[in-house]
């Protein structure tokens, strides 16, 4: 039914538009398989050679013969400032393997070499300020996944894994490679060695790759790619690869590494009546063994993740719980082959669930994980044991994630997760399946379908999601849909709204002048539109932004988004404020300015401010960061909320500064102080880092914390060893 304030979707409406969705995506894709390989006809292509029994030293000097006797990628492509013309920085690229290695290296020409410039030691650093050159590996050539290098002039490394098809990036993964560049008259050079045993593949003969080469020139404001892409094309988007041809490699390496780790820490609270000290010993042991090139074992007894980054701190104006991401290594390598659903708004399996519990640490007795690829498939499974700890019983965890791809960028996947104690008591199992289906370059679309199993075996919650998404040049069109029934709460994973059906639609325009200072003007409008799960009205608004992007790199935004919310029951949104129930009409409006962080000195700024439910409210986001010397990094922020409501007032301010120092490409410095006016509470996070062999490292760690009721810090220290018996 439809009213003057807005409309509304019943059941049978609803299950309509995901069936349309599901019979117009699988039409699609058989349509348009045929245009798909098409596109992968005309893709550029570089050989990979042999290199036999020579060898080549890694010091980013090209004076092996190799290097000089082959075909090169060249002929990159610019993307900024101006795409599709020919990078005015001339690059070629060399790739050449063995039986245990790839390398790659790269001649970098700069139409002013005294301008190539560096300021970033900083493993998996953001090398925005610095010359760049990275390289992205679809090894299984499923244009899906991908491992991702990058270094500068510093030979500074920085990796992540990259899975469905860019939608996932992750920066805290870290694999075993080597790295070396250097200044030459006419620009820089460089040279990578990856072990095949860091980026897994089907083994045989003459394999086929995908391969992208990214070149950042900061004083030319230059992006340039191999395989060229358009303005609103991604690096991470691996199906717009290149082609590597040529890679022979027979032998499958069972590659066994054992990582053992000892610690010693001290702890003092003084929180409350509390004035405790404890101190204490403690050890384990992290094996990885590769099955085969593609597909690896971790187990982990005793497992600590003392090194693990703290979270930021964060304020909730909401009544939804917050979200905070992943840190853990054991959890993000290989994270791609686990994921499913809307990070951070429903998960089926999110592995914050594991090993923590209200933010404090659960000990982890032991786990196991298997995943990889096996032709087609996709394999992800999980085992953990938990221990019992205050008064929470001891569970086990098990999650299976597997998925199939179709075509070149399309797959079919399914996920089961169960949280058990150790007494047998059972908590939700949960069941979902899931498809990604993309027949061209520029028509992508996904969806799932999630129950979750109670106690007795019934299916008692259910969560559904359907998209369908336009993106070229000019024009960005999306539509999805997304419910999740009162009584979808999986265990083992994130769900941050139930009781919810959710339309949204939005028509971006992005236009690209051939000349002037701006490289691109957007404007979007947005519709989103909410009702519980009987129908009833819960959320609407219409969002309405124009966007610049300079040429220079700055960013501006301008936003207008008239809302109106119906609150189902009282909202305390702080200590004896209380909003009642009840319809709410407000507008938000919103500056957000980015300066081109390229520069020595960056910021961004976030103004929000207009009405909140009946008072107002003014946020204001501020980040600044400098580079003022080789390898050190400077960032101070400052978040503020102020609140007027007709129940009372009331201001949050987060206030944070950090640094980092690189002293050498494997010792690391890092300190970050956090201040929440609103809980008095100020908290630092101290941490020496330091590679002291490869993949082997020390850690010593140090937090201080103040708090209303007191006080409490913690002394860590932290030694693991990487050996291959």
């Amino acid at each position: 039914m439809r009213n003057s304030k807005g409309f509304c979707i019943n059941d049978s409406n609803r299950l309509k538009f995901i069936l349309f969705n599901l019979i117009l995506l699988s039409a699609l894709l058989f349509t348009g398989i045929k245009s798909a390989f098409a596109q992968e006809a005309t893709k550029p292509s570089v050989p990979a050679v042999s290199l036999g029994k020579a060898e080549i030293h890694i010091d980013g000097v090209l004076n092996e013969t190799i290097w000089q006797s082959q075909k090169s990628a060249k002929q990159f492509i610019q993307q900024e400032p101006h795409v599709g013309l020919a990078a005015l920085a001339r690059s070629s690229v060399f790739v050449t393997y063995d039986d245990k290695h790839l390398y790659i290296a790269a001649v970098l020409d700069d139409p002013e070499p005294g301008r190539v410039q560096a300021d970033e030691r900083q493993e998996d650093g953001q090398f925005d300020r610095s010359d760049a050159f990275a390289i992205l590996i679809d090894s299984y050539h499923d244009h899906q996944n991908a491992f991702f290098f990058e270094t500068n002039l510093l030979s500074a490394m920085s990796d992540a894994l990259v899975s469905q098809e860019g939608a996932q990036v992750n920066r805290d993964w870290d694999a075993i490679w080597q790295v070396a560049a250097k200044p030459t008259a006419t620009g820089w050079s460089v040279e990578f060695k990856i072990p095949f045993e860091s980026i897994r593949f089907k083994t045989g003969d003459s394999q086929r790759w995908g391969i992208q080469f990214r070149r950042r020139v900061p004083h030319l404001k230059e992006i340039s790619f191999w395989s060229p892409l358009t303005t609103e094309q991604d690096f991470f988007e691996v199906s717009r690869s290149g082609h590597l041809s040529g890679i022979s490699v027979v032998e499958q390496k069972r590659a066994l590494s054992l990582t053992p780790y000892t610690k010693a820490f001290y702890h003092k609270d003084q929180t409350g009546r509390k004035d405790l000290s404890e101190s204490d010993f403690d050890g384990g042991i992290d094996l990885r063994y590769q099955l085969q090139t593609n597909l690896s074992l971790d187990l982990t007894v005793n497992t600590d993740f003392a090194e693990t980054e703290v979270d930021r701190l964060q304020v909730n104006l909401t009544r939804f719980r917050l979200f905070f991401p992943e840190k853990r290594a054991f959890f993000l390598e290989g994270k791609g082959f686990y994921n499913f659903g809307l990070s951070g708004r429903v998960q089926p399996f999110f592995s914050r669930r594991i090993g923590l519990l209200s933010g404090q640490a659960v000990p982890i007795l032991l786990g196991g994980k298997l995943s990889g690829k096996v032709g087609p498939y996709g394999i992800g499974t999980l085992l953990m044991q938990t221990e019992a700890e205050n008064g929470q019983a001891a569970e086990q965890f098990a999650v299976v994630r597997l998925s199939r791809d179709v075509g070149l960028r399309s797959k079919l996947g399914l996920i089961a997760t169960e949280r058990r104690e150790r007494n047998g008591a059972s908590g939700d199992s949960t069941f979902g399946i899931d498809g990604t289906l993309a027949p061209n370059e520029h028509l992508s679309s996904e969806g799932f379908l999630v129950y979750t199993e109670g106690n007795q075996n019934s299916l008692r919650g259910r969560a559904a999601f359907a998209e369908i998404n336009w993106q070229d040049p000019k024009w960005r069109i999306k539509l999805n849909h997304l419910q999740v029934t009162p009584d979808f709460s999986p265990e083992l994973g994130f769900v941050r709204q139930s009781d919810l059906h959710e339309t949204v639609g939005y028509l971006d325009i992005r236009l690209q002048p051939v000349k002037g200072w701006v490289r691109e003007f957007g404007f979007k409008t947005e519709e989103t539109y909410q009702t519980d799960d009987s129908g009833n009205f819960l959320y609407q608004s219409n969002y309405n932004r124009i966007q610049v992007d300079a040429r220079s790199g700055d960013f501006l935004l301008l936003s207008v988004d008239p809302q109106r919310e119906r609150l189902q029951e009282d909202f305390e949104i702080r200590s004896g404020i209380i909003i009642p129930t009840g319809t709410y009409t407000y507008t938000h409006y919103n500056i957000i300015f980015m300066s081109d962080e390229r520069r020595p000195l960056s910021t961004v700024a976030n103004l929000l401010w207009g009405g909140f439910y009946e008072g107002r409210k003014t946020s204001f986001d501020l980040t600044l960061t400098a580079a003022p010397a080789e390898g050190f990094k400077i960032g101070a922020g400052w978040e503020m909320n102020q609140v007027k409501l007709p129940q009372g007032d009331f201001t949050t301010q987060i206030l944070d500064a950090d640094l980092s120092w690189s002293v050498t490409n494997q010792l690391l410095l890092q300190g970050l102080i956090q201040w929440d006016k609103e809980d008095d509470t100020l908290a630092a996070n101290l941490r020496l880092s330091w590679e002291y062999r490869e993949s082997s490292w020390f850690y010593l760690i140090i937090n201080p914390n103040h708090e209303k009721d007191g006080e409490n810090y913690l002394i860590l220290s932290k030694l693991t060893f990487r050996f291959e018996p």
